[in-house]
């Protein structure tokens, strides 16, 4: 799709193109008509001056007065000629030598005006009038050759050509950086966009044109809508999950108590689903806790929201002595959506902080390929090839006496493939327990889907 400005910047020059190619138009065919009824006006004089020389002689023919004759009618092809024709005789100028122009009647106060070729390839115009004197009906033509005029006109239009052309580039030019100018304001919010998408701003400032001041506020509008939804949903599931804890509590003691009452199928069917809606209902309220109350759409920061992840943890299990070493190899902040990666990096560190004995390493690496690459190992018991195919699985937990839950693994398996990531399991080389690595393409980060909370 093109870009605005392109489009408004073809417009424009487009525009201007047909505007000065008009002009042009015009100015050209103003030129040829002023050029031409100022020769005819000249062609009109010299017609009146030859009338006024003609007489009659001894021998009842026309003659003229050449000492009233314009000079250049007696140069041979001077561009200058007349030719004067009665019924019985024709006179013609000096200039035309032995040529003659071509005839055009016109009767009594009648004027006609023609281009016709004249002598030596000229181009003449010829202006033809009827007359009547000494009671004798003239026809007296008078030309001139236009070429002199057309060379000037050329050389105008050339002239007229390039200056229009140079006018029209600085114009184009000109819009161009006006265009751009007024262009800024949205390239400052399209910034402002990024980091309202980003968790820096709460809001769009308003202070912008007229034009796109209702698209902010209905932005604004918007944003403040959807995180008030969400933080709603959050408050919600938060609320449900503590509130399912008391009728849960007294469910189970009711089970423990009328145990030897009820059949053992019964029983053990309410134990499993009792720990079951434990599980769900911890889990809730752990991503609530990992996740904060950060603003909508704040990027994750290894730099700042690593170490609050890890302090939470270490508040969820304070009967556990853990050494949490971190080895950050780059520099790189990355556009990770935080919620996502709270959830994400928290299910793998709490999963490791279940088996972990005494430390837990986690590196931080950037490989080739614009890849961020995150391991997690711990000192724990680890696991052997055949259990670790069966991981992913939903609800599987490999060691049922750890408290937790088993969706954790399958959870990050499902935001990875949102990422378009991989997870790889294995033992830890340097700590002999259970070792993760995911990886996430950079490119994707900012297109990928927020988990819904």
């Amino acid at each position: 799709m093109h870009s605005l400005q392109s489009k408004l910047g073809t417009g424009l020059v487009l525009s201007l193109i047909a505007v000065f190619t008009v002009l042009w138009l015009l100015i050209n065919s103003g030129i040829q008509y002023l050029s031409e009824e100022y020769i005819a006006s000249r062609l009109q004089h010299d017609t009146e001056m030859l009338l006024r020389t003609i007489s009659l002689d001894a021998n009842n023919q026309i003659s003229l007065n050449e000492s009233a004759i314009d000079p250049v009618y007696n140069r041979p092809f001077s561009g200058h000629y007349f030719q004067i024709s009665t019924a019985q005789q024709v006179i013609r100028s000096r200039s035309l030598w032995d040529q003659q122009l071509n005839s055009i009647n016109a009767t009594t106060g009648e004027s006609k005006r023609e281009r016709q070729p004249g002598p030596d390839q000229q181009s003449l115009l010829v202006l033809s009038s009827g007359f009547r004197k000494h009671n004798r009906q003239l026809t007296i033509m008078v030309a001139a050759a236009v070429d002199p005029v057309n060379r000037n006109i050329g050389r105008f239009q050339i002239w007229f050509a390039s200056s229009a052309a140079g006018m029209l580039l600085l114009l184009v030019i000109l819009q161009a950086l006006i265009l751009r100018n007024s262009l800024k304001s949205l390239s400052h919010l399209r910034n402002e966009l990024q980091a309202l998408q980003q968790g820096k701003l709460e809001f769009l400032h308003t202070e912008v044109p007229v034009e796109i001041r209702p698209l902010v506020t209905e932005v604004n509008h918007l944003h403040k809508v959807m995180a008030e939804r969400l933080r709603r949903s959050r408050d919600a599931l938060g609320d449900l999950a503590h509130a399912l804890k008391k009728p849960l509590t007294i469910i189970q003691q009711f089970n423990d108590r009328y145990r030897e009452s009820m059949p053992a199928d019964v029983h053990e069917t309410l134990v499993k689903q009792s720990a079951e809606i434990n599980r769900l209902t911890d889990r809730i309220l752990k991503r609530a806790r990992l996740a904060g109350n950060r603003q909508q759409g704040t990027r994750f920061s290894l730099s700042l929201d690593l170490p609050d992840l890890i302090s939470t943890l270490e508040m969820m299990y304070p009967d556990k002595d853990i050494k949490m070493y971190v080895d950050n190899r780059s520099e790189t902040e990355y556009l990770f959506d935080r919620e996502d990666m709270m959830e994400l990096l928290g299910n793998l560190v709490d999963n490791a902080y279940k088996w972990a004995r005494h430390a837990i390493n986690i590196t931080i690496d950037r490989k080739s390929g614009d890849e961020i690459e995150i391991s997690i190992e711990d000192d724990g018991p680890g696991a052997d090839l055949d259990q670790l195919k069966q991981i992913l699985r939903r609800g599987v937990r490999l060691d049922e006496t750890v408290h937790g839950y088993g969706f954790g693994l399958a959870i990050v398996s499902d935001m990875l493939a949102e990422y378009k990531g991989s997870i790889v399991f294995g033992r830890s080389d340097k700590l002999g327990g259970f070792r993760v690595e995911i990886t996430l393409p950079m490119q994707h980060s900012e297109q990928a889907g927020k988990a819904p909370a």
